[in-house]
């Protein structure tokens, strides 16, 4: 007998940040009308924005916490949903869910109340979902994904089609309150891709404790004959893990001139925000060098004001060499008269 096969569609609700807020449409796997939504958050994160598409927290050994999420079903027939979580990783700059049910330390703790539905058309289903966080779990920051899965039987092939939509889960545990959210851009590089569209290249290091879903603009100003463009969207999909560095890629028009342009980008993740510029100008292929944030991109007025506090440090000098000249020339009167 062949063993069957299984095609796991990964969705945007999992592999990018999910637009929306609690309340919101469902995120919907390709192809089918299954959804699933977290329905609430935490008081202490309600104004961040992601965490009312994933469950974020921060909590103690011992904790227990617990979350609702909602699965819908607008198939257009009655379907069975399974509802479970699996683990995930960050990995090259995604955050991705394993495949299948893998588990890991996180998934173990994890206890979905209706682990299987059968949901007729346009109905949607409450589902309690409890995380139990052990007195001796290990410090840490771990992720998961709750899944809502459905599979169509075996064709003729012996292939299985399984499709699933999912919730990201990032959960911290330690002492004390959570880590600090921080990262910084550190630098860009402009170039083309192969069909000759400029492309612009940031780097982006996570410097906090917690991982990071990255979204955010690009304007271009003062370019050739004061022109200016944008803002173009930072493509989505950039998750930073703890410690890691990433490059953003930002894709422009093709009918931009090679510039100098002064690029300034803006990087989001819930409610952290970093901001960046640097002069670039776009080769005719390929890539270019790469500029640092911050080599040669300094304000006029930071050079300005350099050169005023040396000007005053210089004064200062000269008017204390001054004060001392006619004591030293006393002095050296004085010695001679009493020899």
């Amino acid at each position: 007998m062949r063993r069957p096969l299984f095609l796991i569609a990964l969705v945007a609700g999992l592999l990018v940040p999910a637009v929306g807020a609690i309340g919101s449409s469902p995120v919907h796997a390709d192809n089918t009308g299954v959804g699933i939504r977290l329905v609430d958050a935490p008081v202490a994160t309600r104004d961040d924005p992601r965490a009312r598409v994933y469950i974020i927290d921060h909590v103690q050994p011992g904790t227990t916490i617990e979350r609702r999420i909602e699965v819908s079903n607008d198939t257009g027939k009655t379907t069975e949903i399974a509802v479970y979580p699996a683990a995930a990783a960050i990995r090259a700059g995604s955050f991705a869910g394993l495949e299948g049910d893998t588990p890991n330390e996180l998934t173990t703790w994890t206890t979905v109340a209706t682990p299987r539905l059968r949901l007729a058309d346009g109905v949607d289903k409450m589902v309690a979902v409890t995380i139990d966080v052990p007195s001796d779990a290990p410090p840490g920051e771990q992720y998961a994904v709750l899944w809502a899965q459905t599979s169509s039987g075996a064709d003729g092939g012996g292939i299985t089609q399984v499709s699933r939509v999912g919730i990201r889960v990032y959960l911290s545990v330690g002492p004390g309150g959570a880590r600090a959210s921080a990262f910084e851009i550190e630098s860009f590089t402009a170039g083309r891709n192969t069909s000759g569209t400029p492309v612009v290249n940031a780097t982006v290091r996570n410097t906090g404790g917690r991982a990071l879903d990255l979204k955010g603009t690009l304007r271009l100003t003062d370019g050739p004959a004061g022109l200016t463009a944008g803002p173009y969207p930072v493509s989505l999909g950039t998750t930073l893990a703890i410690g890691g560095l990433e490059p953003v890629r930002i894709e422009l028009d093709t009918r931009l001139p090679a510039g100098p342009w002064e690029a300034h980008l803006s990087l989001t993740s819930g409610l952290l925000t970093e901001r960046a510029h640097a002069t670039l100008t776009f080769p005719t292929a390929g890539t270019g060098p790469t500029v640092l944030v911050g080599d040669g991109q300094r304000p006029w007025w930071w050079i300005v004001g350099g050169l005023v506090v040396l000007a005053l440090l210089v004064l200062a000098w000269w008017l204390v060499r001054r004060r001392r000249r006619p004591r030293s020339e006393a002095e050296a009167t004085a010695e001679a008269v009493h020899v």
